[in-house]
């Protein structure tokens, strides 16, 4: 990947979270947070990586519910021509890792 997509995804990853942070009121939204950003080669498609504390499901929906209005913003963060279309994605990396740390702790107390 060159070095002007992932300046570009850094913009992005920053305006993205911002934009959920600060300017959504959906109370489904309120403890959403950005983990990760991935912008294709081409430019044309913006994954975005999120988390919730609340119901992934009623969350994950509210979200998709506001692309246009977060890509809207999205545009005025960006000099760039053509705003890139949004996929949202749940981020599991939390739950694995909270999931392997579970086991790890197990094995502990097995052993002691």
């Amino acid at each position: 990947m060159s070095i002007q997509n992932k300046r570009r995804e850094s913009m992005y990853f920053r305006a993205v979270s911002k934009i959920i942070g600060e300017h959504l009121t959906n109370a489904n939204l309120s403890y959403t947070t950005v983990t990760d950003v991935v912008l294709s080669n081409d430019g044309s498609i913006l994954t975005v990586y999120v988390v919730f504390n609340d119901n992934k499901e009623r969350s994950m929906e509210a979200l998709n519910n506001t692309k246009g209005f977060i890509r809207t913003e999205l545009a005025k963060f960006s000099s760039q021509r053509i705003t890139p279309k949004l996929v949202f994605k749940y981020d599991k990396t939390a739950d694995s890792a909270q999931r392997i740390e579970e086991i790890l702790q197990k094995i502990k107390d097995d052993n002691e």
